[in-house]
């Protein structure tokens, strides 16, 4: 199941393994809920989706929107931490359809034991977590 954690830089969200559309939705609410309190503030947002399994299109449909929301409601920039091609491939597709692309980093923990730190630095000062991330993007 997803959780919501507030943090000094905003939000972290763990997501890992398969997410239903119900839980996305509760999800969702919670997530909602949580950024209402910062009343349109500026905030960053780690997802933690390693281990995350390919969820069903309706789960896709509720994140994207929640991906789109977030960035209308002060999210300034998000890092998602995944350790996977096909998790990758899946939240680039949709980063591209919510309109967050240009504020998201993709950082694969598999490859980066420095993952955490990579993370919370750019969202926090906008340091780019590897040429070579980006370069696979």
């Amino acid at each position: 199941m997803a959780e919501n954690l507030r943090t000094e830089y905003g939000f972290r969200l763990n997501a890992p393994g398969y997410i239903t559309p119900a839980e996305a939705k509760v999800w969702f609410e919670d997530l909602r809920a949580k950024v209402a309190v910062k009343r349109g503030r500026p905030f960053g947002l780690m997802v933690d989706i390693r281990s995350q399994k390919a969820n069903p299109p309706e789960t896709q449909e509720i994140i994207k929107n929640a991906m789109a929301w977030l960035r209308q409601n002060g999210m300034v920039r998000s890092a998602v931490v995944l350790d996977s091609t096909v998790a990758r491939l899946m939240m680039v597709r949709m980063a591209k359809q919510s309109g967050v692309y240009e504020w998201e980093r993709y950082i694969d923990a598999s490859k980066d034991t420095d993952w955490e730190h990579k993370a919370i630095d750019w969202i926090t000062n906008a340091t780019e977590p590897s040429k070579e991330e980006d370069a696979a993007a």
